[in-house]
Protein backbone atom coordinates (compact mmCIF):
# COMPACT_ATOMS: atom_id res chain seq x y z
CA UNK A 1 0.00 0.00 0.00
CA UNK A 2 2.85 2.36 0.88
CA UNK A 3 4.55 1.74 -2.45
CA UNK A 4 1.31 2.47 -4.25
CA UNK A 5 0.98 5.87 -2.50
CA UNK A 6 4.62 6.60 -3.18
CA UNK A 7 4.20 5.76 -6.85
CA UNK A 8 1.07 7.92 -7.06
CA UNK A 9 2.96 10.91 -5.59
CA UNK A 10 5.87 10.30 -7.94
CA UNK A 11 3.52 10.18 -10.92
CA UNK A 12 1.83 13.44 -9.84
CA UNK A 13 5.21 15.14 -9.34
CA UNK A 14 6.39 13.81 -12.72
CA UNK A 15 3.23 15.13 -14.46
CA UNK A 16 3.55 18.54 -12.79
CA UNK A 17 7.23 18.74 -13.76
CA UNK A 18 6.41 17.73 -17.34
CA UNK A 19 3.64 20.36 -17.48
CA UNK A 20 6.02 23.02 -16.17
CA UNK A 21 8.63 22.08 -18.78
CA UNK A 22 6.01 22.20 -21.53
CA UNK A 23 4.90 25.67 -20.36
CA UNK A 24 8.51 26.88 -20.41
CA UNK A 25 9.07 25.54 -23.94
CA UNK A 26 5.81 27.09 -25.21
CA UNK A 27 6.69 30.42 -23.59
CA UNK A 28 10.17 30.28 -25.07
CA UNK A 29 8.77 29.48 -28.52
CA UNK A 30 6.23 32.33 -28.57
CA UNK A 31 8.44 35.02 -27.03
CA UNK A 32 11.26 34.91 -29.52
CA UNK A 33 13.25 31.75 -28.93
CA UNK A 34 15.73 32.92 -26.39
CA UNK A 35 15.81 36.64 -27.04
CA UNK A 36 16.30 37.46 -23.41
CA UNK A 37 16.35 41.20 -22.80
CA UNK A 38 19.74 42.30 -21.63
CA UNK A 39 20.32 44.74 -18.85
CA UNK A 40 20.16 48.39 -19.88
CA UNK A 41 23.39 49.75 -21.26
CA UNK A 42 24.98 52.59 -19.41
CA UNK A 43 25.78 55.54 -21.61
CA UNK A 44 27.77 57.25 -18.93
CA UNK A 45 29.48 55.30 -16.17
CA UNK A 46 29.41 58.34 -13.90
CA UNK A 47 25.60 58.63 -14.11
CA UNK A 48 23.88 58.62 -10.76
CA UNK A 49 21.20 56.10 -9.98
CA UNK A 50 17.77 57.77 -10.15
CA UNK A 51 19.08 60.80 -12.03
CA UNK A 52 16.48 62.42 -14.28
CA UNK A 53 17.33 62.43 -17.95
CA UNK A 54 15.48 64.08 -20.83
CA UNK A 55 14.69 61.47 -23.44
CA UNK A 56 13.02 63.46 -26.21
CA UNK A 57 11.86 67.00 -26.73
CA UNK A 58 10.68 66.63 -30.30
CA UNK A 59 7.13 67.96 -29.80
CA UNK A 60 6.93 69.25 -33.37
CA UNK A 61 7.48 65.73 -34.71
CA UNK A 62 4.69 64.43 -32.46
CA UNK A 63 2.35 67.23 -33.55
CA UNK A 64 3.19 66.70 -37.23
CA UNK A 65 2.54 63.00 -36.84
CA UNK A 66 -0.79 63.74 -35.17
CA UNK A 67 -1.74 66.14 -37.99
CA UNK A 68 -0.81 63.63 -40.66
CA UNK A 69 -2.79 60.93 -38.88
CA UNK A 70 -5.81 63.24 -38.55
CA UNK A 71 -5.74 64.21 -42.20
CA UNK A 72 -5.20 60.63 -43.41
CA UNK A 73 -8.09 59.38 -41.28
CA UNK A 74 -10.36 62.18 -42.47
CA UNK A 75 -9.46 61.48 -46.12
CA UNK A 76 -10.11 57.77 -45.65
CA UNK A 77 -13.52 58.49 -44.13
CA UNK A 78 -14.37 60.93 -46.91
CA UNK A 79 -13.28 58.46 -49.58
CA UNK A 80 -15.28 55.65 -47.95
CA UNK A 81 -18.42 57.80 -47.99
CA UNK A 82 -17.81 58.73 -51.63
CA UNK A 83 -17.28 55.09 -52.58
CA UNK A 84 -20.49 54.10 -50.80
CA UNK A 85 -22.42 56.79 -52.67
CA UNK A 86 -20.88 55.69 -55.98
CA UNK A 87 -21.93 52.09 -55.32
CA UNK A 88 -25.51 53.16 -54.58
CA UNK A 89 -25.64 55.19 -57.80
CA UNK A 90 -24.16 52.31 -59.82
CA UNK A 91 -26.84 50.00 -58.41
CA UNK A 92 -29.53 52.45 -59.55
CA UNK A 93 -27.95 52.67 -63.00
CA UNK A 94 -27.64 48.89 -63.38
CA UNK A 95 -31.05 48.07 -61.91
CA UNK A 96 -33.68 46.89 -64.39
CA UNK A 97 -36.38 48.43 -62.21
CA UNK A 98 -35.00 51.98 -62.52
CA UNK A 99 -36.71 54.36 -64.91
CA UNK A 100 -34.89 56.44 -67.52
CA UNK A 101 -35.15 59.60 -65.43
CA UNK A 102 -33.65 57.87 -62.38
CA UNK A 103 -30.81 56.40 -64.47
CA UNK A 104 -30.08 59.78 -66.06
CA UNK A 105 -30.11 61.52 -62.67
CA UNK A 106 -27.86 58.82 -61.16
CA UNK A 107 -25.39 59.13 -64.07
CA UNK A 108 -25.22 62.91 -63.64
CA UNK A 109 -24.66 62.61 -59.90
CA UNK A 110 -22.01 59.91 -60.43
CA UNK A 111 -20.15 62.09 -62.94
CA UNK A 112 -20.36 65.05 -60.55
CA UNK A 113 -18.96 62.96 -57.69
CA UNK A 114 -16.08 61.72 -59.86
CA UNK A 115 -15.26 65.24 -61.07
CA UNK A 116 -15.52 66.61 -57.52
CA UNK A 117 -13.20 63.87 -56.24
CA UNK A 118 -10.56 64.70 -58.83
CA UNK A 119 -10.93 68.42 -58.10
CA UNK A 120 -10.60 67.83 -54.34
CA UNK A 121 -7.40 65.82 -54.79
CA UNK A 122 -5.91 68.34 -57.22
CA UNK A 123 -6.78 71.23 -54.90
CA UNK A 124 -5.33 69.40 -51.87
CA UNK A 125 -2.10 68.80 -53.79
CA UNK A 126 -1.78 72.44 -54.81
CA UNK A 127 -2.50 73.73 -51.30
CA UNK A 128 -0.08 71.21 -49.76
CA UNK A 129 2.63 72.25 -52.21
CA UNK A 130 2.14 75.99 -51.64
CA UNK A 131 1.82 75.85 -47.85
CA UNK A 132 4.04 72.83 -47.22
CA UNK A 133 1.47 71.15 -44.97
CA UNK A 134 -1.21 68.48 -45.02
CA UNK A 135 -4.73 69.63 -45.80
CA UNK A 136 -8.23 68.35 -46.42
CA UNK A 137 -10.56 69.84 -49.02
CA UNK A 138 -14.27 69.11 -49.03
CA UNK A 139 -16.11 70.56 -52.00
CA UNK A 140 -19.89 70.70 -51.92
CA UNK A 141 -22.30 71.96 -54.55
CA UNK A 142 -22.37 75.46 -53.08
CA UNK A 143 -19.48 75.56 -50.59
CA UNK A 144 -15.91 74.56 -49.92
CA UNK A 145 -14.30 73.65 -46.61
CA UNK A 146 -10.54 73.54 -46.31
CA UNK A 147 -8.82 72.23 -43.20
CA UNK A 148 -5.15 72.91 -42.51
CA UNK A 149 -3.02 72.76 -39.35
CA UNK A 150 -3.73 75.75 -37.10
CA UNK A 151 -0.01 76.62 -36.95
CA UNK A 152 0.00 77.10 -40.73
CA UNK A 153 -3.13 79.22 -40.84
CA UNK A 154 -2.40 82.92 -41.15
CA UNK A 155 -3.66 85.73 -43.40
CA UNK A 156 -1.25 84.89 -46.21
CA UNK A 157 -2.22 81.22 -46.16
CA UNK A 158 -5.93 82.10 -46.15
CA UNK A 159 -5.47 84.37 -49.18
CA UNK A 160 -3.50 81.69 -51.04
CA UNK A 161 -6.13 79.04 -50.27
CA UNK A 162 -8.99 81.29 -51.39
CA UNK A 163 -7.16 82.13 -54.62
CA UNK A 164 -6.64 78.41 -55.33
CA UNK A 165 -10.29 77.55 -54.64
CA UNK A 166 -11.56 80.52 -56.68
CA UNK A 167 -9.38 79.53 -59.63
CA UNK A 168 -10.46 75.87 -59.51
CA UNK A 169 -14.20 76.30 -58.82
CA UNK A 170 -17.06 78.66 -59.59
CA UNK A 171 -17.68 79.39 -55.89
CA UNK A 172 -17.68 82.89 -54.46
CA UNK A 173 -15.23 83.87 -51.71
CA UNK A 174 -18.02 83.95 -49.08
CA UNK A 175 -18.72 80.24 -49.67
CA UNK A 176 -15.14 79.23 -48.83
CA UNK A 177 -14.51 78.19 -45.24
CA UNK A 178 -10.96 77.70 -43.95
CA UNK A 179 -10.61 75.78 -40.70
CA UNK A 180 -7.49 75.56 -38.55
CA UNK A 181 -7.09 72.07 -37.08
CA UNK A 182 -5.65 72.15 -33.58
CA UNK A 183 -2.89 69.73 -32.69
CA UNK A 184 -4.35 67.18 -30.37
CA UNK A 185 -1.74 64.90 -28.88
CA UNK A 186 -3.43 61.88 -27.38
CA UNK A 187 -1.73 59.82 -24.73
Amino acid sequence: MKTLILKRKQIIIFILTLTLCAAIVINWYYTGKGNVPSSPKKENDSANLGEAKQVSSDNEAIEASTNITYFKDAKLKRDAEIDETKEMLKEIIESKESGEAAIKDANEKLNTIIENGKLQVDTENIISAKLNCECLVILGESSAEIMIPEKTLDDTAAIQIKEIILSKTSLSAEKISIIGVKNVVEN
